[in-house]
């Protein structure tokens, strides 16, 4: 069962996503994955075991000591055990996440392995921390980069259309895990080109990056300037504007453009509000500015996009 609101359907579910002890607090017995689609979907003041979220379809938004973080296609989570959290559909729009909890004594066992071992997988110089043998993340989010994405793929392949007996959970368990943790290794290569010699200078710097990127990711719609991006990142703007771009490839400016177009796009087919309102909806105050821009990114004006989705459309159905 899904412990939040809204109407579920449940793809494919295994394990324990959670139990219920008798004071109330959310406890996980064995490892425990679901993937299911969702409408209307609320959860309020949840609490989780470790775990990793995904997004399939739509966008998840979790509000985490208040923080707005965004799952989807792009983005997963790792949330940490005992957090504490709020989370909902995107516009209440319909979404479809995949999520695996772990039980703590099979990650505490996988980070001595790798601890103990030659394997450099795990170290003390990642991006997360290592409270003994328990692993603490930042908070915010990972990208799902070409390196993720077979792997999301290839594990719901297996979830979905496979047997129990042709599939082996407890390898799946330990793959996400190794998946996550050689993420967060190579989130540190952006800094090989910005002369920062010091792992821990490194492992700050991307933290407080990342946070001004999911800042972002939530509020792109948003009137947002380059002071108020700094000032979240505890940067200077300077620093941070030069420090984004290095990191991420593209200037903070120009990641809030492109998030707005891809919303944009996704407006125009699945709303039938006019090209204004849409401008407005994704934080554009002129019209024939959205329009230029738009036409920058996809080589059609929006009434002209709107059209070719539904001309396309008419002729697949």
């Amino acid at each position: 069962m899904i412990a939040y609101k809204g109407q579920h359907t449940i793809h494919k579910m295994g394990g324990q996503i959670y139990w219920k002890s008798d004071n109330g607090e959310m406890e996980g017995i064995n490892n425990g994955f679901a993937l299911f689609s969702s409408s209307n979907l609320y959860g309020e003041n949840q609490k989780t075991r470790f775990s990793v979220r995904f997004g399939i379809s739509g966008t998840q938004e979790y509000l985490i000591e208040d923080k707005l973080l965004q799952v989807n296609q792009q983005q997963f989570l790792v949330m940490n055990a005992g957090t504490n959290y709020t989370v909902r559909a995107q516009n209440n729009e319909d979404v479809t996440m995949l999520a695996f909890c772990f039980n703590e004594s099979f990650v505490k066992d996988f980070v001595n392995f790798h601890m103990n071992s030659e394997d450099e997988l795990i170290s003390q110089n990642g991006i997360y921390d290592l409270v003994g043998s328990v692993p603490e993340f930042p908070l915010h989010t990972f990208f799902v980069d070409e390196e993720v994405r077979p792997v999301i793929r290839d594990i719901i392949h297996a979830k979905l259309y496979l047997s129990i007996d042709e599939i082996d959970d407890y390898s799946i368990f330990n793959r996400i895990l190794e998946m996550v943790f050689a993420d967060c290794s190579s989130q540190l290569t952006h800094f090989e080109n910005q002369n920062i010699v010091k792992q821990s200078t490194k492992v700050e710097l991307y933290k407080r990056l990342s946070i001004a990127r999911d800042y972002i990711q939530a509020h792109y719609c948003e009137e947002i300037n380059l002071n108020e991006l700094s000032r979240v990142a505890c940067l200077s703007p300077y620093h941070f504007h030069r420090a984004f771009k290095k990191t991420f490839g593209i200037t903070p400016k120009k990641f809030v453009t492109a998030l707005r177009m891809e919303r944009s796009k996704w407006l125009l087919r699945h709303r039938e509000s006019n090209v204004q309102a849409i401008c407005n909806d994704v934080g554009f105050k002129d019209v024939s500015s959205f329009t230029r821009l738009f036409a920058s990114y996809t080589g059609l004006t929006p009434s002209a996009y709107r059209n070719q989705q539904v001309s396309a459309y008419a002729i697949s159905a």
